[in-house]
């Protein structure tokens, strides 16, 4: 994934590519305008149960 804002309809077939090879989509949201542990800890939470 080279771009950073996809449509929809860009999404769907890249989401259905990574799904046939067994990859998992994790899908959070938040503000990190200043980054701090807290996120980054949450960032690596979502991605371990992804």
């Amino acid at each position: 994934m080279k771009q950073k804002i996809y449509s929809l309809d860009q999404l769907i077939p890249l989401i259905e590519a990574h799904r046939q090879v067994g990859k998992s989509i994790v899908v959070t949201n938040g503000c990190f305008d200043l980054l701090h542990i807290g996120h980054v800890r949450y960032l690596q939470a979502a991605k371990h149960l992804g």
